[in-house]
């Protein structure tokens, strides 16, 4: 009972059980950290050839260029440029996995083997992620904050889209 009356070592018996608790597991964590960086990653490659690319294929001003290369391209094309992080586990998965999806959705790379329906068909798309900024995702410019589109490059985009919409039609 004398145990209960003394409230400040009750107290203390508590935060040491739970630092001791916080350091097994942080080691815990740190090792499984470690472990994963061992599991093999397939980044997709990316191609040089780039012949059947959007930018050699269709017109574009430099600004609608540095506009998808900037927002899109690591996604979109062929041309990923990889960042140190993009290697390490876990975020190396979430990268991978992304630019698997970006480039099945839609890749830059590849334009001039696409037929002009389908062409057509992922302009429209295009023009509707991009104005109701759907496009870039948001997990991306988190840590790429240049590839946040303004209004203007918005509508710079949207303009060379429509226009390029109607070439081909």
């Amino acid at each position: 009972m004398a145990f209960f009356q003394r409230p400040y070592l009750v107290f203390s018996i508590l935060i040491y059980s739970m630092k001791k608790v916080l350091r097994y597991s942080a080691i815990f964590l740190l090792l499984l950290f470690i472990i994963i960086q061992f599991i093999p990653i397939d980044l997709p490659e990316n191609n040089t050839d780039i012949t059947a690319d959007i930018l050699q294929t269709e017109k574009a001003s430099d600004e609608v260029k540095l506009i998808l290369e900037k927002a899109c391209y690591d996604c979109h094309s062929n041309q990923t440029v990889y960042p140190w992080y993009s290697k390490m586990a876990p975020v190396s998965w979430l990268v991978a996995r992304d630019t698997r999806l970006g480039r099945d959705e839609l890749n830059f790379s590849e334009w001039g083997e696409l037929s002009k329906r389908k062409r057509v068909k992922i302009l429209s798309n295009m023009v509707e992620e991009v104005e109701d900024k759907k496009m870039p995702l948001k997990i991306y410019t988190v840590v790429h904050r240049d590839a946040i589109l303004t209004q203007h490059e918005i509508e710079i985009l949207s303009s060379w889209i429509k226009s390029l919409t109607d070439k081909i039609m």
